[in-house]
């Protein structure tokens, strides 16, 4: 996969348009919002070895957008897209570690939003959200390219600033809890960790 993450972003806007889009149709004014994020992706170990030994990928910036449709007062049936591209890297005691290869990471759920602004145009709210979802890396070093997706759960929790009434500054943190799946990767499962991947976001919410 060569997309660019301006490129990745554009797709990811028009697939969450796509989802609100049919709210919007049945009901103007219906609050479905849609938020273009960025910021950086925390990345947890994938296997531990012995001596201090790890095989993880760096943490890295990454671009985003989700998308949202109003169910009752302050719930909220939300959908993202993310991406991120760093290395993958093996870590060694004493001097670190080493970048072997990239790894390029797609992020995407499905879930819940309690809270927000539900409604209201301006003042300071926060949510909480949880999903269910998956990651999708796409690995490439000197001898090999291979992908592998894993399920992957997700809880968050932010703010959003409302300023006017379509528009609000929107920060969010978010855990996505998942198990790197080697058998998907390389044809054999070797049990790894249940990896933590903090996703720290800031960005619009546009509320139509």
């Amino acid at each position: 996969m060569t997309s660019s993450p301006v490129r990745v972003l554009t797709r990811a806007v028009v697939a969450s348009t796509l989802l609100v889009v049919p709210s919007l149709e049945a009901q103007v004014g219906v609050g479905a919002h849609l938020t273009p994020h960025a910021g950086y992706l925390v990345t947890g170990t994938w296997y531990d070895g012995p001596v201090g030994t790890n095989i993880a990928t760096t943490n890295a910036p990454m671009l985003g957008v989700q998308g949202a449709i109003p169910l009752a007062g302050g719930l909220n049936l939300v959908g993202s897209l993310a991406y991120a591209s760093g290395e993958l890297r093996i870590g060694l005691p004493l001097v670190g570690g080493v970048n072997v290869g990239s790894a390029r990471t797609w992020l995407y759920d499905a879930g819940l939003e309690l809270g927000g602004l539900a409604g209201r145009s301006s003042g300071i709210a926060p949510f909480v959200q949880g999903g269910i979802g998956g990651m999708t890396n796409d690995i490439s070093a000197s001898v090999f390219e291979t992908r592998a997706s894993n399920v992957a759960y997700t809880v968050g929790a932010g703010l959003d600033v409302g300023l006017t009434e379509g528009f609000a500054l929107r920060i969010l943190a978010r855990d996505w809890i998942g198990r790197f799946d080697s058998e998907d990767a390389i044809g054999f499962r070797a049990e790894g960790n249940l990896a933590h991947n903090w996703a720290l976001t800031a960005g619009v919410k546009l509320r139509f």
